[in-house]
């Protein structure tokens, strides 16, 4: 890793890296709420993968992909061991499925978002575009284009 990406990696670990705005490609979405609707009634967790790139004087996070590490679920939760999580440095955030009608997070969803990115998605049923919520790692909502 050369020290540019080390940097990066370190700003988003450490919460300081900074942007305008927070875009999610419509593809990316749509994955989202696929894999959602194929893992119910089990919930899923994803990592959002992406980078931060200049569009008209402004820095825009554009999330356009997810990396799948393999966990444990069942109706009320989801899990995955931290030990063998790689450093990648494009990776901001997680989003994960709720099996009811509630985005909204858990206690143990604030503990996983304060360990893990800078933002973190919630997709409830019906799991469809309208249905996902977006939280700062403190677990307040946030505005995400979708």
């Amino acid at each position: 890793m050369n020290l540019h990406k080390l940097w990066c990696w370190l700003q988003r670990f450490l919460g300081v890296e900074r942007w305008d705005r927070i875009r999610i490609e419509p593809e990316t979405v749509r994955d989202i709420c696929e894999l959602a609707r194929s893992a119910a009634p089990r919930e899923m967790i994803l990592f959002l993968t992406g980078g931060v790139k200049a569009e008209g004087g402004e820095r825009v996070l554009v999330i356009d992909g997810l990396y799948l590490k393999s966990y444990y679920a069942n109706t009320r939760s989801t899990s995955f061991t931290t030990h063998d999580l790689p450093l990648l440095g494009n990776v901001y955030g997680t989003v994960h499925s709720h099996p009811g009608r509630s985005n909204r997070p858990s206690t143990a969803d604030r503990r996983l978002f304060n360990k893990f990115g800078s933002f973190h998605l919630i997709i409830a049923q019906p799991y469809t575009r309208e249905s996902i919520a977006a939280y700062d790692k403190y677990g307040v909502p946030i505005e995400v284009e979708l």
